[in-house]
């Protein structure tokens, strides 16, 4: 099982188009929130969504930091978000991946501390879904339209443009 450390950014996301039942449907994978990230989640639908799938054990909540991940999330807290930094912190202590739609700084950090291949975003797991049979590529960008209305815009026309599913 591969655990992702989910950031709101993602988070946000499939909260908006009201599928975040899809991220725990994803076969191999774990999403965890650290309570950073759900703390960063302030429309009380979507916090309750949040609370939701985490009580019924769709989404994990992350718990306390092991000291070395609290210290590391102080210094990356220094340059990011507290969500992104928690994230981080985490997916590099644990070796586990991390879900940010984050670009520039924050993808290279990422890619300096995690490596390659390890951050996902919103249109990968889309395209993750998609490849696993639990959405069909017209219902991804009907939801990709909706994201758009609501200001998360991707860089492609449709889902049927990308050749292949590929981790950031």
């Amino acid at each position: 099982m591969i655990l992702v450390a989910l950031d709101a950014s993602v988070l946000i996301n499939f909260l908006v188009v009201a599928k975040v039942g899809l991220l725990s449907s994803l076969p191999g994978f774990g999403f965890v929130v650290p309570e950073e990230v759900a703390s960063e989640i302030r429309r009380p639908s979507q916090a309750e969504v949040l609370a939701h799938a985490l009580d019924n054990g769709h989404l994990r909540p992350l718990g306390p930091m092991a000291p070395r991940e609290a210290d590391d999330f102080l210094r990356l807290n220094e340059d990011f978000g507290r969500g992104e930094s928690a994230c981080l912190a985490v997916a590099k202590a644990r070796g586990w991946f991390v879900a940010c739609d984050e670009r520039g700084a924050f993808l290279n950090r990422a890619r300096e501390v995690l490596g390659e291949g390890r951050v996902l975003d919103t249109p990968t797991l889309l395209m993750l879904a998609i490849d696993a049979g639990l959405i069909t590529i017209t219902e991804a960008d009907e939801l990709k339209a909706e994201l758009e209305k609501a200001r998360f815009k991707m860089s492609f026309g449709s889902f049927r443009d990308l050749p292949e599913v590929g981790c950031e």
